[in-house]
C-alpha cells in the first residue's frame, strides 16, 4: 500500500518554526492518506491550526 502514503519535505525555514514552537526537530512529513481521508472537516480545522476564535474583553 505505498501508493496511500505522502511525504512532504520541509523547508529549511519550516523545520526551523516546528523547532522553535516544539524543540523537535523534523525534516518531512509522513502522512497515511488511507487514515486522513477519514478526517472531518473540524479534525482538519484543528491539526492545521485553522479556525481560532478570541473572546474580547468586554471591560
Amino acid at each position: 500500500m505505498a501508493g496511500n502514503k505522502l511525504t512532504i519535505k520541509l523547508t529549511d525555514e519550516q523545520q526551523n518554526q516546528i523547532k522553535t514552537a516544539t524543540g523537535k526537530s523534523i525534516k518531512e512529513l509522513n502522512i497515511d492518506l488511507g487514515a486522513a481521508s477519514r478526517l472531518t472537516d473540524k479534525d482538519l480545522e484543528k491539526a492545521s491550526g485553522g479556525v481560532i476564535a478570541f473572546e474580547r474583553d468586554a471591560t
